[in-house]
């Protein structure tokens, strides 16, 4: 396991644990590799994709979840480029805290890769895909925290 896949596994339980709940569920884990792989899977370079597309995809399962529409909103420019940002309310007896994941990547030309950068793709217990180390994991466990 890499650093950064034992980081992402320590953040998923300790998250959990924090919250009072046991240790992450067979379904639960399902769920949060649902969010990953249809994050990796949308084209977002600069050239050809859209972080619009990811940031309407995560809102879509927010609203889903319960979060209120004015509490979910895509801002920004141009149409291609927006981003997400949602607004989780609380009680007001702790101070804010503020959850940034970026949706873009750099290019990532087909023929560059042995597979389809943008399929995430499992083989031999690793996972292959555009982003799949760098924003994707983060965005996708904070998307799924929120929604429960």
């Amino acid at each position: 396991m890499t650093r950064l896949n034992a980081f992402i596994v320590a953040v998923l339980v300790g998250t959990a644990q924090a919250a009072g709940a046991e240790t992450s569920t067979a379904s639960e884990r399902d769920a949060l590799r649902a969010v990953y792989k249809e994050l990796v899977e949308i084209d977002t370079t600069h050239a050809t994709g859209s972080t619009t597309r990811a940031a309407e995809a995560m809102a879509a399962r927010l609203r889903a979840a319960g979060f209120a529409a004015d509490d979910v909103v895509i801002v920004g420019e141009p149409p291609t480029k927006q981003n997400l940002v949602a607004r989780l309310r609380g009680s007001g007896a702790r101070r804010p805290l503020l959850l940034l994941a970026h949706l873009d990547v750099v290019e990532a030309r087909r023929d560059d890769w042995s597979l389809d950068p943008f399929v995430l793709t499992e083989r031999d217990g690793f996972f292959y895909g555009r982003a799949r180390l760098t924003t994707r994991p983060m965005a996708a466990i904070f998307v799924r925290i929120l929604c429960g």
